[in-house]
This record gives structure tokens, sequence and C-alpha cells, in this order.
């Protein structure tokens, strides 16, 4: 049986919302630079005692060297806060045949593994394949999901590059708030947020 995906695992460690506009700065405040509010963020998931499957995804995916970039978007000033709204960006620290790899061999059952021979992507492949339509016949709704996965995960990571950069999550906001020691993240809730390149 294959294993739970934990698929909005990483939404919900990253999920967050904003609406498009707001007050306008007091006189003389200044607004956060990216890299301040980027700062905040990588904070945010890396200490969140919630986000321990989400930080194992990502390093599933991007391997040992990967790490999330926030790209921000917009900054909207709210009354001695800033909301932020960004994507999620995945910088490969491997090569993505590799965490396609790492992460199908996840999805199999240990005792499942070992009569598949080489620990290769094709033939990774080739056993969820035969896995999804072995479900057709049980849970079509799983097998379709099942073979959706691998298509959307082929396409985001089988051709990439180590150094290159995967979009993972659009649309997520945070609340920026000053603190005695610099600035604190806290994610808000976000209806259009869109996970992309991750296993659903």
């Amino acid at each position: 049986m294959l294993r739970n995906l934990g698929t909005m695992v990483l939404a919900s460690a990253l999920l967050a919302c904003s609406p498009r506009s707001g007050p306008e700065a007091p006189a003389g405040a200044a607004y956060p630079t990216d890299a301040q509010i980027s700062a905040a963020l990588q904070t945010q998931f890396q200490t969140d005692p919630h986000s321990a499957a989400a930080r194992d995804l990502i390093r599933t995916l991007g391997g040992d060297k990967g790490a999330l970039r926030y790209q921000i978007h917009h900054v909207i000033y709210r009354q001695g806060a800033y909301e932020a709204r960004y994507d999620a960006v995945l910088v490969m620290g491997q090569p993505g045949a590799q965490s396609l790899l790492a992460l199908y061999a996840s999805m199999i059952p240990e005792a499942e593994r070992a009569p598949i021979g080489a620990a290769s992507l094709d033939a990774y492949e080739t056993w969820l394949k035969a896995q999804a339509e072995s479900l057709k016949k049980t849970s079509p709704p799983q097998a379709q999901a099942l073979m959706a996965t691998m298509e959307l995960l082929g396409k985001c990571y089988r051709d990439a590059r180590a150094g290159s950069e995967v979009t993972v999550m659009q649309g997520l906001g945070a609340l920026i708030s000053p603190e005695r020691s610099g600035l604190y993240a806290e994610k808000l809730a976000l209806p259009d947020t869109t996970a992309r390149c991750l296993p659903t």
C-alpha cells in the first residue's frame, strides 16, 4: 500500500494571504526590505514545529543543499505591521531526477522496493504506474491522483538542474510585525493560494 504522500503538508506550512490594498504607512515609516521579509519567513519556516514534515519534503525535492527562496510581490502597511504577498521558490540543490528518485522511493513500501532490484527512476516509475493500474479496479480516484502526481512532478523536476529554480507555491502571504529581535512572520490564510510542483 502506498504511503501517505502528505500532499498538503508544505501548503499548510506556507499557506498565507493578503488583501491587495491598505492604508498608507505613516510619515517616516520604513518598509521592510525583501531581504528582511525573506529572513523572517525563513525563520518562521525553520522554527515552526508544525512545518517539520514540510521541511522534510523540501529536503527530498531540493536535496541537502536545496533551499526555499521567497519572491516578494507586494508589501502593504497594516496599522503597525506589514502584509507581504509572495511566492515560494525551491532552489534545487541537486538534479531533479535525483529528487524524483528519492521521492518515489519514499512512496514505495520498503518491502516492495527490494524485489524491484536496481534503484533507478525508471524502475520506480514502472512500479508506481503498475500500482496505479491496479488501483483503477478498487479506487479509481486514487489511481488517477497517483498518475496525475507522477505526470506533474515529471514535468517540474525531471530535467531540472542543480541551481535551477522551481516555483512550488504561489499567492502566499504573511503578516510581518516588528519585534525586539527584528521581524516576526505570521502566516495568514488565503483562499486563492496555489500549490505547484508538489505531490497531490
